[in-house]
């Protein structure tokens, strides 16, 4: 079978171990052939007999053969237990390792509930086909060879007609194999999506309780619960079947044997204490023929563990390392994209054709709408994942040919999703950083004063030694910014590429950690990707991107002459003043009449419509609207983002669209109170103005005009 096949593949590597352990199963065998064999002579040579002498020479004989296999069994445990132990340190090593060198790809195609399952379920299954399966295939089938040997000694005749009738111990099990194989990676699969359910359930927790949708993942988890129960109750049921066939011929076989033998016995062909060892030792050996079908179930198990711990060790990187991989030299040049296309699969390109270069120590930016390519073209320089075509360079080297650790080591990457170590402050922040105690304190608080989060970390009664728990969920989003940069500080890159990294900050924290990237500017070569264009007004090149091409770039001061996209995102996001906090904000005049339907209202109207916004805040999760819900509120997003959802056939939600900084939602709400026609949710810490429709017709009651003129500019749109 394949899985005796990869296991002694495995066992291979520790042929001593092995070897040992072999030796120890071969001497419990031959004591326990032996001992039934000894009935023959205590009872033809020593009981009929009466001889005393025979007697006491056979029982000396057996006591120490017993004694002799009770010490190799002893040892030949413990030479399994490390053998296993190794074997499946070895498998566990391999799988960890192997996952650690995969890319991103990898982890799209495999769930963490996929992974999970093959390092819990499957390789507990492997550990014991390993420490018992495996050695119980060797002991069990050595013993019905020699035992069958033995037998043949004794009387051939009374052999062979029990082999023949062994065959039904092994049609029935040969004939439900398969069953039982897809029963087994049916019940596995199901393992995997309830695993990935309650990861899932378990990190979306606060999104569940605020939507109070318990009730629907309940009744999801009680689905799943009872796919588990039907197909394990096959599983179990067929795997039962296949112990339970090779019992039934076992009992048959006594019946033939018994039956046989009287008659061979009342022919004088056989004595009765031939009959009687060739008794016992059929019992030891349909004992260990039965034993060995016993394992059946097991090794199907553990073959289609082995088949699924495969899958990942045969997945190869989309992003491997080269075989003469250079050290990359000191960032002194700069960093270019040549003619780069790529994407994320065969049927779309997020970026076409990109070439860009940014001189070593500038601070750069990467901005357009969402979808645009920006975030893309930042996990290619990560190399996160390599070109379709075309090259991305830092120094003239090709990232494909430049080692993974010398990348790592000069580059720092502060992702907007920022995920912590269960474990204190301090460790996280330190990681891999050398050096005497007294210099990496030093270096860690230094890096937390640049990141404005060291005063907070000083104000918690552990400081430093705070637990993090839950991938950070025990601090705010602002908080967990801050500690991911300053580890990336702390490792002191020379370019650091930053992802949306003030997203999740307040406008006091976002100009603190702007600052802290003006001091790093020139000692370091900064690549930003950001929606929020006040941060990088300083940037020394802009590179702006549409559709997954770069259409302009320049200074701030040159894309707002050139009057293109760049200007068109700046003037949606001027016009609007944030406290400090980020709980309040306002609009002016000036920007509410560069929405489409409030265009060509007197400004003195339009100011007078900036006393009706009130201010939202929203979390990471939380509904603007929902889908099918009466629309009663125009809003504005003033910080933040939030994707546009809408329901599929299958009752899904699919996102359609993704609004950012200065974008607006729900205007046909202030004319009419029809149902929203999708759903608007948060993806981060959002701040939005809003004004109610039943507020703004009490304005138009007193402006007639202004509702007709937002009547007419709606029917131009619709």
């Amino acid at each position: 079978m394949h899985s005796v096949r990869t296991l002694i593949r495995y066992v291979a590597p520790y042929k001593w171990l092995f070897g040992v352990f072999l030796l120890t199963i071969i001497l419990e065998i031959i004591y326990s052939i032996a001992a039934p064999l000894s009935l023959k002579y205590l009872v033809d040579e020593a009981f009929a007999p009466k001889n005393i002498q025979a007697f006491v020479t056979i029982l000396i004989v057996l006591l120490a053969g017993g004694t002799l296999s009770i010490a190799a069994g002893t040892y030949g445990d413990y030479t399994l237990s490390k053998l296993s132990g190794k074997v499946v340190q070895r498998l566990r090593t391999e799988l960890f390792l192997h996952t650690q060198k995969q890319s991103m790809p990898f982890y799209q195609q495999f769930r963490i509930g996929d992974i999970i399952t093959r390092f819990s379920s499957d390789m507990a299954s492997i550990e014991r086909v390993i420490s018992g399966s495996l050695p119980l295939i060797l002991k069990e089938a050595l013993s019905v060879v020699l035992g069958l040997v033995m037998l043949c000694i004794l009387e051939w005749k009374l052999t062979l007609a029990m082999v023949v009738g062994s065959v039904v111990m092994y049609v029935g099990p040969r004939l439900l194999q398969g069953r039982a194989e897809e029963a087994n990676i049916h019940y596995r699969e199901a393992q995997e999506r309830f695993s990935n359910q309650i990861d899932e359930t378990v990190k979306g927790h606060r999104t569940i309780k605020a939507l109070h949708q318990q009730e629907a993942f309940l009744e999801r988890a009680r689905k799943q619960v009872e796919q588990l129960f039907r197909l394990g109750l096959n599983m179990h049921w067929i795997n039962s079947l296949l112990e339970r066939l090779p019992l039934t011929g076992l009992l048959l076989l006594n019946g033939i044997m018994i039956g046989f033998g009287g008659f061979l016995i009342f022919r004088d062909e056989l004595t009765v204490g031939s009959f009687m060892a060739f008794f016992t030792l059929f019992l030891s050996v349909g004992q260990s023929a039965s034993n060995l079908s016993f394992i059946v179930p097991n090794l199907i198990e553990s073959g289609v563990s082995f088949r699924r711990i495969g899958e990942i060790l045969d997945y190869r990187p989309d992003v491997p390392e080269a075989a003469d991989s250079l050290e990359l030299s000191s960032m002194s040049r700069d960093i270019t994209m040549e003619n780069v296309t790529f994407g994320y699969t065969e049927a779309a390109e997020q970026l076409k054709n990109v070439s860009l270069r940014i001189p070593a120590g500038s601070y750069a930016a990467f901005v357009g709408p969402s979808g645009s390519g920006k975030s893309t073209a930042l996990q290619l320089l990560s190399r996160f994942y390599d070109p379709r075509e075309g090259a991305v360079k830092m120094d003239g080297c090709d990232l494909r040919a430049v080692s993974e650790a010398s990348l790592r080591r000069r580059t720092g990457i502060v992702f907007q999703d920022t995920f912590l170590f269960h474990a204190t402050i301090r460790d996280n922040l330190l990681l891999d950083r050398t050096g005497d105690a007294v210099t990496k304190e030093q270096a860690m608080t230094d890096a937390a004063r640049q990141a404005q989060i060291h005063d907070t970390i000083l104000s918690w009664p552990d400081g430093y030694d705070t637990v993090i728990l839950n991938e950070g969920a025990s601090l705010s989003g602002g908080q967990r910014q801050r500690i991911a940069i300053a580890r990336a500080l702390l490792r002191d890159p020379e370019l650091l590429l930053l992802d949306e990294v003030t997203s999740a900050l307040d406008p006091a924290s976002e100009a603190d950690i702007n600052r802290t990237i003006q001091e790093l500017r020139r000692r370091k070569t900064i690549i930003s990707v950001t929606h929020r264009l006040s941060s990088i007004v300083h940037a020394d090149v802009i590179f702006v991107f549409r559709d997954g091409r770069i259409v302009e770039s320049g200074t701030h001061s040159e894309l707002l002459q050139q009057e293109g996209l760049y200007y068109e995102m700046w003037e949606k996001q001027h016009g609007f003043v944030l406290s400090p906090d980020g709980l309040h904000a306002t609009v002016d005049e000036q920007r509410l009449g560069k929405l489409p339907f409030f265009s060509g209202i007197d400004p003195s109207h339009l100011r007078d419509m900036t006393s009706l916004f009130t201010t939202e805040t929203f979390k990471d999760g939380e509904d603007a609207v929902r889908e099918g819900e009466q629309g009663d509120k125009l809003y504005i997003i003033v910080r933040g983002r939030f994707e546009i959802l809408k329901t599929t056939a299958d009752a899904k939600e699919q996102r359609v669209a993704v609004l950012q900084d200065g974008d607006h939602f729900g205007e046909i709400a202030l004319l009419r109170g029809i149902p929203r026609t999708a759903t608007v949710r948060a993806m981060g810490p959002s701040v939005l103005l809003s004004v109610r429709r039943d507020v703004f017709l009490d304005l138009t009651r007193k402006h007639p005009h202004i509702y007709q003129t937002v009547e007419r500019t709606l029917k131009e749109r619709l």
